[in-house]
C-alpha cells in the first residue's frame, strides 16, 4: 500500500447567488482597473507638461505609460466581457473553479481512473457533492 496525493477537480454549479456574486467580483475588479487607468491619465498629464520644459527621456516615459494603459484597458475590455458571459450561464450548470489535493492509499489491483476521478461540487459556497467515477463494467 502507499499513499499519495492526487489532484481534485473543484466546480461550482451555478446559481443565481452565485451569478450575483461573480458578476460583483468582476464589477469591483472593473472599478479597480478604471481607476488605475485615471491614475495612468493623471501621471501621462504631468509628463507632458514636464516634457515642455525638457523633453529629455520624456517620449520613453510617455510610450511606457501609454503601454500600461492598453494593458488595463484590454484587461478591462475581458473582465466586461466576463461579465455578460456570467449573464448568459445557466442555473444548474457546472463551472470550473479550480483544483485542490488529496490524500489517497493506493493498493495493488484498485482502479487508478476511480481513484483519480474525483470531483468537488460546490452550491453557494457549501460542498454540494462529492463524486468519484465509478469502473467501467
Amino acid at each position: 500500500m502507499l499513499t499519495i496525493t492526487r489532484p481534485v477537480l473543484v466546480k461550482v454549479r451555478v446559481t443565481d447567488d452565485y451569478k450575483k456574486n461573480l458578476a460583483a467580483e468582476l464589477q469591483q475588479t472593473v472599478s479597480k482597473v478604471e481607476l488605475e487607468l485615471q491614475h495612468l491619465e493623471f501621471q501621462a498629464r504631468k509628463l507632458n507638461e514636464l516634457a515642455k520644459k525638457n523633453p529629455t527621456g520624456a517620449e520613453a516615459a510617455l510610450a511606457q505609460l501609454e503601454q500600461e494603459k492598453q494593458r488595463r484597458l484590454d484587461t478591462r475590455a475581458k473582465l466586461l466581457d466576463k461579465i455578460k458571459e456570467v449573464g448568459r450561464l445557466v442555473n444548474g450548470s457546472e463551472v470550473v473553479q479550480g483544483k485542490v489535493e488529496s490524500i489517497v492509499e493506493v493498493k495493488v489491483g484498485d482502479d487508478w481512473r476511480q481513484l483519480m476521478g474525483v470531483e468537488i461540487i460546490l452550491e453557494d459556497g457549501k460542498v454540494a457533492e462529492i463524486r468519484s467515477l465509478q469502473p467501467e463494467g
